[in-house]
Protein backbone atom coordinates (compact mmCIF):
# COMPACT_ATOMS: atom_id res chain seq x y z
CA UNK A 1 0.00 0.00 0.00
CA UNK A 2 2.71 2.41 1.33
CA UNK A 3 4.20 1.74 -2.51
CA UNK A 4 1.33 2.82 -4.63
CA UNK A 5 0.86 5.96 -2.34
CA UNK A 6 4.79 6.76 -3.68
CA UNK A 7 4.03 6.70 -6.51
CA UNK A 8 1.13 8.87 -6.82
CA UNK A 9 3.15 11.70 -5.18
CA UNK A 10 5.78 11.28 -7.14
CA UNK A 11 3.26 11.00 -10.27
CA UNK A 12 2.18 14.30 -8.66
CA UNK A 13 5.48 16.07 -8.46
CA UNK A 14 6.19 14.80 -12.12
CA UNK A 15 2.83 16.40 -13.04
CA UNK A 16 3.69 19.88 -11.37
CA UNK A 17 7.29 20.05 -12.99
CA UNK A 18 5.77 20.03 -16.15
CA UNK A 19 2.34 22.26 -15.16
CA UNK A 20 4.85 25.35 -13.70
CA UNK A 21 7.16 24.88 -16.93
CA UNK A 22 4.14 25.66 -19.28
CA UNK A 23 3.24 27.75 -16.85
CA UNK A 24 6.51 30.29 -17.81
CA UNK A 25 5.19 29.33 -21.54
CA UNK A 26 7.59 26.84 -22.37
CA UNK A 27 6.86 23.92 -24.59
CA UNK A 28 7.09 20.96 -22.56
CA UNK A 29 7.70 17.25 -23.88
CA UNK A 30 7.87 14.47 -21.28
CA UNK A 31 8.34 11.07 -21.54
CA UNK A 32 7.98 8.30 -18.78
CA UNK A 33 7.80 4.24 -18.94
CA UNK A 34 5.00 3.25 -16.25
CA UNK A 35 1.93 4.47 -14.32
CA UNK A 36 3.51 7.20 -11.87
CA UNK A 37 4.27 9.34 -15.51
CA UNK A 38 1.20 9.41 -17.15
CA UNK A 39 -0.18 12.51 -15.21
CA UNK A 40 2.99 13.86 -16.39
CA UNK A 41 2.63 12.84 -20.04
CA UNK A 42 -1.21 14.14 -19.93
CA UNK A 43 0.43 17.52 -18.43
CA UNK A 44 2.40 18.11 -21.65
CA UNK A 45 1.99 19.77 -24.60
CA UNK A 46 3.36 16.08 -25.63
CA UNK A 47 4.14 13.02 -23.77
CA UNK A 48 6.13 9.96 -25.07
CA UNK A 49 6.01 6.36 -23.75
CA UNK A 50 9.49 5.07 -23.74
CA UNK A 51 9.75 0.75 -22.92
CA UNK A 52 6.63 0.64 -21.34
CA UNK A 53 5.17 -2.46 -19.82
CA UNK A 54 2.57 -3.74 -22.55
CA UNK A 55 -0.14 -2.92 -19.60
CA UNK A 56 0.80 0.39 -19.15
CA UNK A 57 0.94 1.49 -23.45
CA UNK A 58 -2.60 -0.57 -23.95
CA UNK A 59 -4.35 1.76 -21.46
CA UNK A 60 -2.95 4.77 -22.59
CA UNK A 61 -2.77 4.72 -26.81
CA UNK A 62 -2.59 8.20 -27.03
CA UNK A 63 0.98 8.14 -26.53
CA UNK A 64 2.94 7.41 -29.16
CA UNK A 65 5.38 3.76 -27.56
CA UNK A 66 8.85 3.97 -28.23
CA UNK A 67 11.40 1.11 -27.32
CA UNK A 68 14.76 2.83 -28.47
CA UNK A 69 16.98 5.86 -27.59
CA UNK A 70 16.57 6.40 -31.53
CA UNK A 71 13.00 6.39 -31.38
CA UNK A 72 12.52 8.14 -28.69
CA UNK A 73 14.74 11.10 -30.09
CA UNK A 74 13.10 10.93 -33.00
CA UNK A 75 9.39 11.28 -31.46
CA UNK A 76 10.89 14.39 -29.62
CA UNK A 77 11.92 15.93 -32.75
CA UNK A 78 8.72 15.04 -34.31
CA UNK A 79 6.88 16.56 -31.09
CA UNK A 80 9.04 19.67 -30.97
CA UNK A 81 8.21 20.72 -35.00
CA UNK A 82 4.07 20.11 -34.24
CA UNK A 83 3.98 23.45 -32.60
Amino acid sequence: LLRGDEERGEGEQKRESVRAFRELKFNTIAAGDSYNDTAMLAEAHAGILFRPPAKVSAEFPQYPVTQSYDELRAEIIKAGRAD
